[in-house]
C-alpha cells in the first residue's frame, strides 16, 4: 500500500466526526454527506501533499460548508413555512456517539434551528470552538482568517446565543422524562394533561417544504398546540403508526403509513425540565429519507414500544 492509500485509509476513519461537523453546519444530513464525499474526492486527488488527513479533512469539509452554507441562503429565503433542520436517526453515523454534553446538545433540533441566527462564519466558528474543542489557533488556519479575528467572531456569536437562550439546561433525564409523558398524553388525546406539560409560550414549527401540507407559520400558545397536537395524533393513529424514537439525540416520534415515514417530530424542554417550550415537526418529505420505515426503539425500554396498547 502506497503512502497516499495510507493517508486516504486513516481519513476514512474520520467519517463519523466529519459528517457531525457538516451536519451541525448545515442543519442537512443529506448536504453533509455530500461535503463530506466531496472532501474525500479532494483528499484522492491530493493525497500526495497531505501531512496529516485530520487537520486537512476538517478544513476541506468546513470550507465546502461554508460555500452551501452561502448558497443556501436565498433558497431559505424563499422556503415555504419554517424552515427545519433535517432530523436524524441514532443510527445515523454523524449522530453520534455524543459522549460529551456539548456534542449532544449541539444534536439537538432546539440548537439547530439557534444556529440559524449565526452567519455562516459565525456558526463554523462556534462550533469547532464550543462544542468539538478546537483552538482560536487551529480554527484560524481552518477557515483562513487571524487568530484576533476568529477570537472576534467566536465573541460575537456566543453572545448572540446567550442573548437567545436560556442560561440554564435542563437535566437530560428529566427532559427524557418529560417527552416520554407529553408524547404519550398526546397519543391518548388527554388534552388537559398535555395543556399542563406546556409552557406559557410554548411554540410549535411544522416543516412542509410546500410539498405537503404544514402550518405556514408558527402556531403560539397552550390551548392552540394542545388541540392540533391531540387531533394530529388522533387522526394518525387511524391511519398509521407512531414509535417512540430518537431524534437528533432526543426522545421524538415517528410516524409511518403503509411502510414509509411520513412525519417525524421532538421536542425542546425549559431549563427546569418541567415543560414543554417548543415541538418541532417535520413533515418535508425531501427531508425524510435517512428515517426506516420501522424505528420502533426507545432509549430507555430496548425493543419495549410505548406506544403500543395491549
Amino acid at each position: 500500500m502506497s503512502e497516499a492509500d495510507e493517508k486516504v485509509e486513516a481519513a476514512e476513519r474520520l467519517r463519523p466526526k466529519l459528517l457531525g461537523v457538516a451536519y451541525r453546519m448545515l442543519g442537512d444530513a443529506t448536504e453533509a454527506e455530500d461535503a463530506v464525499q466531496d472532501a474525500y474526492l479532494r483528499l484522492h486527488r491530493h493525497a500526495a501533499e497531505v501531512l496529516d488527513p485530520e487537520p486537512w479533512m476538517v478544513k476541506a469539509v468546513t470550507r465546502l460548508c461554508l460555500d452551501r452554507l452561502r448558497r443556501a441562503k436565498t433558497r431559505r429565503e424563499s422556503y415555504v413555512g419554517p424552515w427545519l433542520p433535517e432530523p436524524v436517526p441514532a443510527g445515523w453515523p454523524g449522530a453520534g456517539p455524543v459522549d460529551r454534553a456539548e456534542l449532544a446538545e449541539s444534536l439537538s433540533m432546539a440548537f439547530l434551528v439557534l444556529l440559524e441566527t449565526l452567519s455562516p462564519a459565525e456558526r463554523a466558528v462556534h462550533l469547532l470552538r464550543e462544542v468539538f474543542g478546537y483552538e482560536f489557533e487551529e480554527i484560524a488556519g481552518l477557515i483562513d482568517k487571524s487568530p484576533v479575528n476568529v477570537r472576534q467572531i467566536a465573541s460575537r456569536a456566543k453572545k448572540r446565543l446567550e442573548d437567545r437562550t436560556p442560561r440554564f439546561h435542563p437535566d437530560a433525564g428529566a427532559a427524557d422524562a418529560l417527552a416520554e409523558r407529553f408524547f404519550a398524553a398526546c397519543r391518548d388525546g388527554d388534552v388537559h394533561a398535555v395543556e399542563s406539560m406546556l409552557a406559557a409560550d410554548v411554540t410549535l414549527y411544522s416543516d412542509g417544504g410546500g410539498k405537503v401540507f404544514a402550518s405556514p407559520r408558527p402556531v403560539v400558545g397552550v390551548r392552540k398546540v394542545a388541540r392540533l397536537l391531540t387531533v394530529v395524533f388522533r387522526k394518525i393513529r387511524a391511519v398509521g403508526e407512531a414509535s417512540f424514537t430518537v431524534v437528533n439525540g432526543r426522545p421524538g416520534v415517528v410516524f409511518t403509513h403503509g411502510g414509509r415515514t411520513f412525519k417525524v417530530a421532538t421536542l425542546a424542554a425549559d431549563p427546569d425540565g418541567r415543560s414543554v417550550s417548543a415541538v418541532y415537526i417535520v413533515l418535508n418529505p425531501d427531508k425524510l429519507g435517512h428515517w426506516p420505515a420501522s424505528t420502533s426503539t426507545s432509549p430507555e425500554q430496548g425493543d419495549v414500544n410505548p406506544w403500543k396498547r395491549d
